[in-house]
């Protein structure tokens, strides 16, 4: 499936309904079929890009965001990262921190979402892709016996 035939599913998703005025009808259900590594960044991009205010306002479509990019693991994460990322742009830097602020709370911490908005420097994308590596180093290391 090409990547915009899995946005246009996105925007169709928050165009249809999924997540509208009367609330999110089925927000697990909606997300959680896109939710494949190597798609669920285009199909966010696809549905910020028609319902970027809607999904603000429905937190349940935040909290499967976030249970489902939680659940992936390293390798899933490096794939799905970079289009992550970019769906992420239709967000303004004020609602990135609404977004934030969400995450914080879900997970009763305290701080504001500015705080996890603030840049350090690199480039994310490299810093996962080294991390990726070390551990792939060290499951070569241990596995020769030279590391334990």
């Amino acid at each position: 499936m090409r990547a915009g035939d899995v946005a246009s599913g996105g925007g169709a998703a928050g165009g249809g309904g999924v997540v509208g005025e009367g609330g999110v009808e089925d927000p697990v259900r909606a997300v959680r079929g896109a939710g494949a590594p190597g798609t669920v960044g285009d199909w966010l991009a696809g549905l910020f890009a028609v319902a970027r205010e809607e999904v603000l306002h429905a937190p349940r479509v935040l909290d499967v965001l976030d249970d489902l990019v939680s659940g992936m693991g390293e390798a899933e994460f490096l794939i799905a990262l970079p289009a992550l990322r970019q769906a992420f742009t239709y967000f303004p830097p004020r609602e990135r921190e609404t977004v934030a602020g969400h995450l914080l709370a879900r997970r009763g911490l305290g701080g504001t979402g500015r705080s996890l908005l603030r840049v350090p420097s690199g480039d994310p994308v490299l810093a996962a892709a080294a991390a990726a590596l070390e551990a792939r180093v060290d499951a070569v290391l241990i596995r020769e016996g030279l590391l334990a």
